[in-house]
């Protein structure tokens, strides 16, 4: 019963008596802790009581000292079992002190850690200790900068996930992605250096070794189409593709990707230059994958002609290109749509009035910020689609 109350209530019931008490402590499973210097003392305490937990979180804010080498040093001595961890703002923990836990936590699965002290060699030595290790996440670590000839390997190789954000010297973790053959989800994030160059280096998998990547996530790094060409040639099996804010890329890129990964689902284009990224490369994407039923485009220019047949979710924000008679092409072509989402373009009730009579399979229409469409309209809408959920602002 305790494992399914929310944290709060469970702390209240620990309160009644002294058998609730000891029961909520041999049931949690999840510890959050602010991880001020002081804690340190009574981390033996704590970690005695709550004897079952295999998650927890250490916290601490950014004008505090936070605990050091020791305390972690005492969370893998009374907790061995952990299997996630997550540490923010700890800005004590050292390289050493990473390197000591991961020794006395080989059971560990998860890591989640950012703005904290160590670097890439405490990362290095969690990799290499903790063979069970599948997710890990690195945001905001300022002393990679400060080991320009450090590096990252993939130790076992399990991991399945990666997420890497605000690195200012992430190629470290160039021998971690080129060793993980088994990594599913990738997330790339506000990373310095030339990703055209690293991933040509570390996607290289050949017909022997192919990649198992299916969802890549890229935010403002710099990458063009060369990177997207490299992606195309090693991750055959790609589902979910991101790319935000990587101006470098062109038509020419995303004609290269639909040729080689022709099972995407998922495509999440934002921010591209206008020009550089338009109806030839959608095209080349909706005549070679055939799975493609989520298609997000923000600040491009697109004509109906150039979308994927088969596609169940469709939002386009921001593009000066797609009015009325777009939107008219987009809903008789796309049959199978489900969801529509259009937001800060130049459409108007005759665009509503195409929605009303086409897309049998609509559940839901949002409509924002687009000037033009009217309140009547909206009520017109909603009233020739009663089955269908209308949100208009």
């Amino acid at each position: 019963v305790l494992e399914k109350l929310p944290l709060n209530d469970r702390r209240s019931c620990s309160l009644v008596c002294q058998r609730w008490f000891r029961a909520e402590a041999q049931s949690r499973q999840l510890l959050l802790l602010s991880a001020n210097a002081n804690l340190s003392p009574n981390l033996p305490d704590l970690l005695h009581r709550f004897k079952h937990i295999t998650k927890l979180a250490l916290r601490c804010d950014r004008s505090s000292a936070s605990i050091d080498d020791g305390g972690l040093l005492l969370v893998g001595r009374y907790a061995p079992q952990l299997e996630r961890l997550k540490l923010k703002g700890c800005k004590q923990i050292t390289d050493q002190g990473l390197e000591d836990f991961s020794k006395l936590c080989p059971s560990l699965r998860k890591l989640s850690c950012g703005s904290c002290g160590f670097g890439a060699r405490g990362l290095d030595a969690i990799l290499a200790n903790c063979e069970l290790l599948k997710d890990l996440s690195v945001k905001r670590l300022k002393n990679l900068f400060q080991e320009p000839d450090a590096s990252v390997r993939a130790g076992a190789g399990k991991l399945r996930r990666l997420c890497l954000k605000d690195l200012a010297n992430a190629h470290v973790f160039q021998p971690l992605i080129a060793g993980s053959t088994q990594l599913h989800s990738l997330v790339l994030a506000r990373l310095s250096g030339d990703w055209d160059e690293l991933l040509a280096t570390t996607m290289q998998g050949g017909e022997r070794h192919p990649r198992r990547l299916t969802e890549l996530r890229m935010e403002k790094i710099h990458v063009g189409d060369a990177g997207l060409a490299a992606i195309s040639a090693a991750c055959k099996a790609l589902e979910v593709l991101y790319v935000v804010k990587c101006p470098q890329c062109t038509n020419a890129g995303l004609s290269a990707l639909a040729h080689g990964c022709r099972s995407l689902r998922k495509l999440h284009l934002d921010g591209c230059f206008v020009g550089r990224i338009g109806d030839e490369g959608l095209a080349a994407i909706g005549q070679r994958c055939p799975e493609l039923q989520e298609l997000v485009l923000i600040r491009l220019n697109v004509r109906s002609a150039s979308l994927a047949l088969g596609l169940e979710r469709l939002a386009i924000c921001n593009s000066e290109s797609f009015g009325d008679a777009e939107l008219s092409c987009a809903v008789l072509r796309c049959r199978e749509l489900k969801k529509l989402c259009i937001k800060s373009c130049p459409i108007s009730d005759v665009g509503l009035e195409a929605i009303a009579a086409g897309c049998p399979s609509l559940v839901k229409v949002k409509i924002k910020k687009c000037r033009r469409v009217s309140a009547p309209g909206a009520s017109m809408l909603q009233s020739a689609r009663e089955a269908v959920v209308v949100v208009v602002d």
